[in-house]
């Protein structure tokens, strides 16, 4: 098998090498079965080249071309063969058609708990996450992402039919991080990715149960609530000298409740493309349940503090799928393409930080990156770039657990050269500039340090992390400062996209690098002639993208600001 295959493996059962002495003989079976193959999985990508050639969209640009290269290369291998991490990252190289078959996003949310809080395994992609802030007895800080992220490799109708189940159709790749800013150091897991078919991806509905092999997040009633909820991870740093082994063990109640995001749920949506999306801010150590984090072998108890949930779930995000009507795929190619990302952040603030605030509050705010803010994004080099502005939207949650829109500026105040890697033999540097300290005022009259405040991160590492196919994120603890520098509370800040990602996924994808591979990657210029045909259409069909537009849920547009 693929080194990064057993690698994932070994890792999910927590044994830093892979060593089959060591794993249950009914896992080892799958593990070395043929469904969990190389050759079957360079048998399925075929199947899925097919299926794509077969059933083209109108008004979008024709990957012909790029299909072929794919099949000749998975072809080529010896003996035709390609790993499940390898499937993983080519999919990114699919064109718009690759949505058909997934199950589509719906024009109105309808979310039953607790079974909505189970990975959604018939859309294209989804996940669960946990991040947050804790103390322990002394007052030390401690922040903690766990984040189980899941992908669909194929439409479920084409898995059943080549016999696999909705669990073995699975990607599924866990990312853990704890942030120390007593050493000032961040310690991130080399990401662990595994396919289905291994039989370590365990779904049960009651009680609650989701994992990847030892690792997991298992609710502790057995009615199939989520929460109270057991988060258990353990992963190596890999870019650390020596290598760092950790791991966190903690149990949450749900102190506030679910909120929806975006519009109801649809955070955005139209015509099928789309996200569902819900949080619940307020996730705090259960009592009389030890909670720990273990950082190289020191265990340390945590006292106090508290996580955020967030449960996604997608299909067309990655790779951007086509609409339903024919007449927004046309639309899609008369205007230019935005440069995708976006800057996240999740904020607890303290109880009594300003005069009403009887309790914690929380906020979530996200600045989507736009084009008239491109040249701050991808920038290497000696020199960090200006003060950048941008707007936001997002949600307040008062002490009832409402929430409400809020919107305002950002600044990016402060900016680190990333060099950080959490496996530097797969994940290169990148040495970006991702932003290190932000500057925040909403527009809402909210009291003064919820209205005005700085967010600072907890480390000066970057805090980034990678996907398992490739793309880099920053993701990490920060402190609120009102403007005073008085400190009113902590939260996580995330950002994407800030690195150009292509020679991680072609590498992943298992493909040489070379000018044709990176053709692969880069946008299809839509012809004269199709820009032609798309007008004309959209013009006979325009009281149909009219009414289309008119049912976009949840979608916020961003323009660039001055900075302040």
């Amino acid at each position: 098998m693929n080194p990064l295959t057993l690698q994932g493996i070994a890792h999910a059962l927590w044994m830093k090498e892979y060593d089959a002495s060591k794993i249950p003989l009914p896992i080892l079976e799958r593990i070395e079965s043929e469904k969990n193959s190389e050759r079957a999985y360079a048998e399925r990508f075929l199947k899925r080249l097919d299926q794509l050639e077969a059933n083209p969209l109108s008004f979008a640009p024709p990957r012909k071309d790029s299909y072929a290269l794919l099949r000749e290369h998975v072809k080529n291998t010896m003996k035709m063969s390609m790993s499940p991490r390898e499937f993983y990252a080519s999919c990114l190289f699919l064109g718009p058609e690759s949505i058909t078959g997934y199950d589509l996003v719906p024009s109105k949310a309808d979310f039953k708990w607790p079974e909505i809080d189970l990975p959604q395994l018939r859309y294209q992609l989804g996940w669960h996450f946990f991040v947050g802030n804790f103390h322990d007895a002394e007052g030390k800080h401690y922040s903690v992402e766990l984040m189980f992220w899941q992908y669909a490799l194929l439409p479920p109708p084409l898995a059943a039919a080549l016999g696999l189940s909705d669990i073995e159709n699975q990607s599924l790749e866990m990312h853990l991080a704890i942030c120390d800013p007593q050493s000032g150091e961040q310690y991130r897991s080399d990401t662990i990715v595994v396919a289905g078919t291994t039989g370590l991806i365990e779904v049960q509905a009651k009680p609650f149960k989701y994992k990847l092999g030892r690792n997991g997040i298992e609710g502790l009633s057995d009615n199939g609530d989520l929460f109270p909820a057991r988060l258990q991870g353990r992963g190596y740093d890999l870019g650390k000298s020596p290598n760092v082994e950790f791991e966190v063990d903690i149990t949450l109640d749900n102190h506030r409740g679910y909120f929806l995001q975006g519009d109801q749920g649809l955070s955005p949506s139209v015509d099928g493309l789309g996200t569902l999306y819900y949080s619940a801010p307020l996730l705090k150590l259960r009592e009389g349940v030890e909670s720990a984090i273990t950082i190289a072998g020191k265990r340390v108890v945590l006292t106090g503090g508290s996580l955020w949930y967030d449960h996604q779930w997608t299909s067309g995000f990655m790779p951007q799928g086509g609409t339903q009507a024919p007449v927004l795929r046309a639309a899609s190619n008369l205007g230019p393409t935005g440069p995708g990302g976006w800057d996240w952040f999740e904020m607890q603030f303290n109880t009594n930080v300003a005069e009403g605030i009887q309790e914690e509050v929380q906020m979530t705010l996200s600045a989507l990156h736009s084009a008239g803010n491109s040249p701050f994004y991808w920038q290497t080099g000696a020199t960090p770039p200006a003060k950048m502005g941008s707007t936001f939207h997002g949600k307040f949650i008062d002490v009832r657990g409402q929430a409400s829109t809020i919107t305002g500026r950002m600044t990016v105040t402060e900016w680190v050269n990333v060099t950080a890697t959490p496996n530097p033999a797969v994940y290169p540097a990148t040495d970006v500039w991702y932003p290190a300290g932000y500057y925040f005022k909403l527009d809402q009259e909210l009291p003064a340090p919820l209205r005005e405040f700085t967010l600072t991160p907890l480390t000066r590492t970057g805090q980034t992390g990678f996907f398992g196919h490739g793309p880099q994120y920053a993701e990490g603890g920060a402190v609120l400062h009102d403007l005073q520098g008085k400190e009113v509370g902590r939260g996580f800040a995330e950002a994407t996209n800030w690195a150009h990602a292509d020679d991680n996924i072609i590498s992943l994808a298992g493909l040489p690098l070379n000018a044709q591979t990176r053709a692969l990657l880069a946008p299809i210029t839509v012809s004269p002639w199709l820009k032609f045909l798309s007008a004309v259409y959209c013009w006979l069909n325009s009281a149909k993208l009219a009414q289309l537009k008119k049912e976009i849920k949840g979608l916020v547009t961003d323009t660039p600001t001055t900075p302040h």
